[in-house]
């Protein structure tokens, strides 16, 4: 192995490597003869031998490619490796050539005493590097497991700030010191000891958190003085260790959020690889994040359709980024423009359809019940009929909760949808599942959006009612469920998600306010706005849920259905005529007789 050696910082460490070596040499001889200088000249040239060929053994070995700086327990192996490389070597050169000789007792003394030596210079220039140039950032770590081990010395070599303190509701570890940090206590003692050492920001190494132990740390930091912030969740960090880079801000989803879903990757990658996949809504918080994930599956190719040019152009372009090997067709598209729709299906012939597309907000259909038939039912429609007649193979129907005994024209044209792809012929080739669930954190327009912004100006937080509940999923739950879902399909489907428990929208505004650091702000009640609902609701009263092979995923058996496909089409279209016409009323009543 060859290895030439750099000038600079490289020749001052060898050089104080050698005069390291040196010391150990003449403090072997010392030990061992102590006052007899006329002993210690006779064996000095073999102590001299072994500390040259222990310095070549030292650049051969590597020793001075390493940065010591960031030097791991190692690479403190590796000195080991080339000091005693060294004393080997020298024992062995000196068998053979016989000229000098080296006591025992010497040599050994040499090799130990210059990996003191060496290793000790080493760790005192990277612990007064860490005094020297570490931020006066005052940092906590909830966590003392391999996690906050791993972010300890990410500190350490990134000069973040100055790790203080370690907490962890381990009892055996309280009291215990890590690395020279001490572990001071449990996470209910945080606020305690925040104030008592004055920190900055709270990190929180526990990749596998619970929401609810999030929400205890939450609860014990003044978010308006304190930081906090954590790692994605544990999947993330399956081929790699966590970085400072992953650390991000504790979230609301975090909180309410749900636990990260298990999903079955062969069934999913079954029915999605090498197929021609069709998302609709693809600029949507929903359809873009199916498309994100759906992308991992490797199909053939991938058409992503929205009415909005610029949320296509921005999920495009992070699909590229993401996967090079799959085909994106971005399409600028109507679902409602029938004929167009049809040219995108009879030419690229997708096997598989999310169908994402959709108006979702309350409050704006509640004005325009014509716009919600037209996108939300018609759409629909316009999709399945042409599913029948190319012979996709599965579409996926995004529902709602908000389609059970509906009160607003939203809710309303999603239960048509739903009856309709319910009521359609058995003749049909395609597999259709309906996915219902409901509140998604993140998606853009919904009430959290809507909370943030509000809290950004300094509020007041506006609630329509303090008795509001809601159901809560993250976006990539959901939409994994979806997908999921989408595998167990056999004709028609009807598929529900478990949501948990009905969080009080209240509360979930206070949580909000609380991690944006203003948990004092004012909130105001509006009154109910019509079409919305003090609770959400999963089921019909005739509608029974029966399991799945997913635990979070519910099947729903249905009666027969009264009326068939063509009359639904048939008396929405004669509802939305009768809607332009004013006669607003009698084309409600129309779209009401379906459901009853």
């Amino acid at each position: 192995m060859k290895y030439k050696l750099t000038l600079g910082r490289n020749s001052w460490l060898f050089l104080i490597d050698t005069l390291l070596l040196i010391l150990s040499g003449v403090t072997a001889l010392f030990v061992r003869f102590g006052w007899d200088f006329q002993e210690m000249r006779k064996y000095a040239a073999g102590v001299f031998v072994l500390i040259g060929i222990t310095a070549v053994a030292n650049l051969l070995n590597g020793t001075y490619k390493i940065v010591w700086r960031y030097a791991q327990p190692i690479e403190f192996l590796k000195l080991l490796r080339g000091l005693f490389i060294g004393y080997a070597s020298t024992i062995l050169f000196l068998h053979f050539t016989r000229i000098a000789v080296l006591p025992r007792s010497v040599g050994m003394l040499t090799f130990l005493g210059s990996y003191f030596l060496l290793f000790s210079a080493r760790t005192m220039y990277q612990y007064l590097l860490s005094i020297r140039k570490s931020s006066g950032k005052r940092i906590g770590i909830v966590g003392a497991g391999d996690a906050g081990v791993i972010l300890l010395n990410e500190i350490k070599r990134t000069n973040y700030g100055n790790v203080v303190v370690f907490f962890d509701d381990d009892p055996a570890k309280i009291n215990k010191t890590i690395a020279n940090v001490q572990v001071v206590g449990r996470i209910d003692e945080l606020d305690k000891y925040i104030a008592e050492l004055e920190l900055d920001e709270i990190l929180i190494a526990i990749p596998s958190a619970s929401k609810e132990v999030l929400a205890r740390i939450s609860e014990k930091v003044d978010t308006s003085r304190v930081k906090v912030k954590t790692f994605p969740s544990i999947s993330e960090f399956l081929t790699r260790e966590p970085t400072i880079e992953d650390l991000r801000e504790l979230s609301i989803q975090d909180i309410i959020g749900r636990e990260p879903v298990k999903v079955d990757l062969s069934s999913i990658s079954d029915y999605i690889s090498g197929k021609v996949v069709l998302i609709t809504g693809a600029g949507g918080s929903i359809g873009s994040e199916i498309a994100r994930q759906v992308i991992n599956f490797a199909p053939k190719r991938l058409l992503i359709l929205g009415r909005g040019e610029n949320s296509i152009y921005e999920i495009y372009n992070e699909l590229r980024e993401r996967n090079q090997n799959v085909e994106i067709i971005p399409i600028i598209a109507d679902v409602t423009d029938s004929k167009f729709v049809e040219h995108i299906i009879s030419t690229n012939h997708p096997e598989i359809i999310f169908h994402a597309a959709a108006h979702k907000h309350v409050f704006f259909m509640q004005n325009n019940l014509y716009e919600a038939l037209r996108v939300n039912v018609i759409g629909t429609i316009n999709l399945a009929k042409l599913s029948c007649k190319y012979g996709v193979e599965r579409l996926v129907f995004i529902s709602t909760d908000k389609a059970v005994n509906p009160t607003s024209y939203m809710g309303l044209s999603k239960r048509i949808a739903e009856l309709y792809l319910l009521s359609i012929s058995n003749d049909c080739p395609t597999r259709f599942s309906i996915v219902r669930f409901g509140n998604v954190i993140g998606s853009r327009g919904s009430v959290l959006w809507k909370f943030k912004k509000q809290i950004e100006k300094g509020g007041p937080i506006t609630i329509t009612d303090p008795k509001m509940k809601r159901y809560w999923m993250s976006i990539p739950e959901a939409v994994s469920l979806v997908i999921q879902a989408g595998a167990y399909a056999n004709k028609k489907e009807l598929y529900v998600l478990d949501m948990g428990e009905q969080i009080p929208v209240e509360n979930v505004a206070k949580t909000l306010a609380k991690l944006m650091g203003k948990p004092d702000i004012q909130i105001t009640y509006t009154g109910a706005v019509p079409g919305e609902k003090l609770e959400e609701e999963l089921f019909y009263d005739y509608e029974t849920p029966e399991p799945t092979h997913h635990p979070k995923i519910s099947r729903v058996r249905y009666n027969n259905l009264k009326v068939k496909d063509a009359e639904i089409e048939e008396m929405v279209n004669r509802a939305m005529e009768l809607w332009t016409q004013g006669e607003e009323h009698s084309a409600l009543e129309l779209i009401k007789s379906l459901l009853f």
